[in-house]
């Protein structure tokens, strides 16, 4: 096979520098466009600034007021009964080792619980809620 050469060259895909000044630098079109979009980047981002503030601003009290108005009162605990709770293990995750899994082992700690919480009232111990203003 024969390699075919041609006489013809075009300037466009040379490598020869070229003459026009501004063949580097975009167009002035380019340029407007990119400071606009610059410019309306920078007051997205104000606007966004000052709708976050003002949500911030209009939702702390109304989380406040959410969690006072739905907190329980002192006298709705019932410090035996979160004891025994506590005591037959209710809190801990699945996966732990020591809570009871089974029939007898619940009905064990159930009654374990119970022992112990009334034991412990009949000593005398008591819990009360101290609420400082």
């Amino acid at each position: 096979m024969a390699a075919r050469s041609d006489n013809t060259s075009s300037r466009s895909g040379s490598n020869s520098p070229s003459n026009d000044p501004n063949e580097g630098s975009p167009a002035p079109s380019e340029i407007s466009t990119i400071a606009l979009s610059l410019l309306g980047t920078f007051v997205a981002a104000r606007c966004l600034a000052v709708v976050s503030r003002l949500a911030t601003a209009l939702a702390a009290p109304l989380a406040g007021f959410y969690l006072m108005s739905t907190c329980p009162t002192n006298d709705s605990f019932d410090a035996k009964k979160e004891l025994k709770r506590v005591l037959r293990g209710d809190y801990k995750a699945d996966t732990d080792p020591s809570k009871p899994k089974n029939f007898l082992e619940k009905a064990l700690a159930k009654v374990n619980a119970t022992l112990e919480a009334e034991a412990a009232a009949f000593a005398g111990c008591n819990v009360e809620i101290i609420v400082s203003v």
